[in-house]
């Protein structure tokens, strides 16, 4: 079994605020979801809004303003290949914005 990356993206552009209703229902769907592929899961959680990137010794405040998307959240699940990986992305719920898929590099 492989392990991949799923890293969710989600447009910084403005968005109208959903429903608490909406928000339940989109709850539901992810648990279902999660339900679903538990077996594959491997971990994954939310990432909060704010960050620092480390860049040739230099440390700055993220994620960007500029920036079109941010990385909202990830997870590492196991699949037998790139095609199972992306059938499980697929069922992903709703308000994926996109899925980046990696696969881990196994290193030791």
């Amino acid at each position: 079994m492989a392990k991949f990356l799923f890293i969710y993206r989600q447009s910084t552009a403005p968005q109208s605020q959903p429903s608490p209703e909406e928000m339940q229902a989109l709850g539901g769907q992810w648990y279902a979801w999660m339900q679903k592929f538990k077996s594959a899961i491997v971990i994954g959680d939310g990432l909060k809004p704010s960050g620092r990137q480390v860049k040739a010794g230099i440390v700055t405040d993220g994620p960007y303003a500029e920036a079109k998307e941010v990385i909202a959240s990830f997870n590492i699940i196991q699949a037998e290949n790139y095609d199972a990986a992306v059938a499980i992305a697929k069922e992903c719920p709703g308000n994926c914005n996109a899925i980046e898929i990696r696969e881990l590099g196994g290193y030791s």
